[in-house]
């Protein structure tokens, strides 16, 4: 995983792909879940937009870190020569504001209110679990700086808080903070060796969907679906797959579906579950497709498993 760029985290297409196959408001929990995450992810990526002025060393989006037998994620680590930034992202919308209990108060169009934890407070957590993590693993870093940013264009903070703002008084803000840094700054090669340590400590969050929201295998929709129409079965025609409804022609268009079922089920699949989730009759087209990609497998005739790990690995 490339921790480097704003990426989904494995768990965000989790639940991608389940929500895909299931029907409308099946699961309004993982509808819930589903959408707090892709709203993190979409404020993410409007991060190196703002950060591309800034001389930094190195950017790191999404990183979850092993601490006292559980794990912390950080949205972003900036990380410069005198000062590294804990940036957490906040993608809401409407008039934002503190309570005199120094909670977070969403108000949206409709006069519904929201009431969230401190933000601040939360990525002050961050920050000492960050330090205690590089602490016990005898790392030392620049000081740490927590800033938390709101990326939706109609968020209307109305405080002033100067760690919370919107992205674009970022830059002038990180600008502000290093111009007053007296810390000694580290060497590039020193920072290098840290984020390389960092990445390298990275574990992606993987989940049990199914269990988690207590959804029934027999619910998750089956078939190959056109890339394009999403949610239109194509059909198996002369080799290839073909979308009724728009016409398109794919010969890989089975490898989606594939990726689907290792994110939902596991990264392991066996001829007959393939022929049944993706809705094939012969035995022998399942074991062409499987070996397309020539997926390492174990076991022999009936029991044998495909590993899709490496369709996994490939995911963005």
């Amino acid at each position: 995983m490339n921790l480097s760029i704003p990426h989904k985290s494995f768990y965000l297409q989790q639940l991608e792909a389940t929500i895909q196959r299931l029907s409308p408001h099946e699961c309004v929990q993982l509808e819930k879940s589903f959408g707090r995450e892709i709203a993190g992810y979409t404020g993410e990526k409007n991060l190196p937009y703002y950060l591309d002025s800034l001389p930094s060393v190195s950017r790191l989006f999404g990183t979850r870190l092993p601490f006292q037998h559980h794990f912390f994620q950080i949205d972003s680590l900036v990380v410069f020569p005198q000062k590294i930034f804990i940036c957490e992202v906040k993608h809401l919308k409407g008039k934002i504001s503190l309570n005199q209990s120094n909670q977070l108060i969403q108000e949206t169009e409709n006069e519904q209110i929201q009431v969230y934890d401190n933000p601040l407070i939360q990525a002050q957590y961050q920050k000492d679990k960050l330090e205690s993590f590089l602490s016990s693993s005898g790392f030392h870093s620049p000081p740490i700086h927590p800033v938390i940013i709101f990326t939706h264009p109609s968020a209307n903070l109305d405080f002033q808080q100067p760690d919370i703002l919107p992205i674009q008084q970022l830059p002038i803000r990180m600008k502000e903070i290093l111009s007053n840094s007296k810390a000694t700054p580290f060497s590039t090669s020193q920072l290098k060796k840290l984020t390389s340590f960092l990445t390298n400590n990275h574990q992606e969050r993987q989940t049990n969907i199914l269990a988690k929201f207590k959804i029934s295998p027999k619910t998750i929709k089956r078939g190959v679906f056109c890339s394009k129409c999403i949610q239109v079965k194509a059909k198996r025609i002369y080799g290839t797959w073909y979308c009724p409804k728009c016409g398109t022609k794919d010969k890989n268009m089975h490898i989606k579906a594939l990726k689907e079922w290792a994110l939902i089920f596991g990264p392991t699949i066996t001829n007959k579950q393939a022929r049944y989730f993706l809705n094939i009759e012969s035995i022998h087209l399942t074991k062409r497709l499987l070996n397309q990609v020539q997926f390492p497998s174990t076991g022999t005739y009936r029991d044998r498993k495909h590993d899709l790990s490496l369709l996994l690995n490939k995911l963005k």
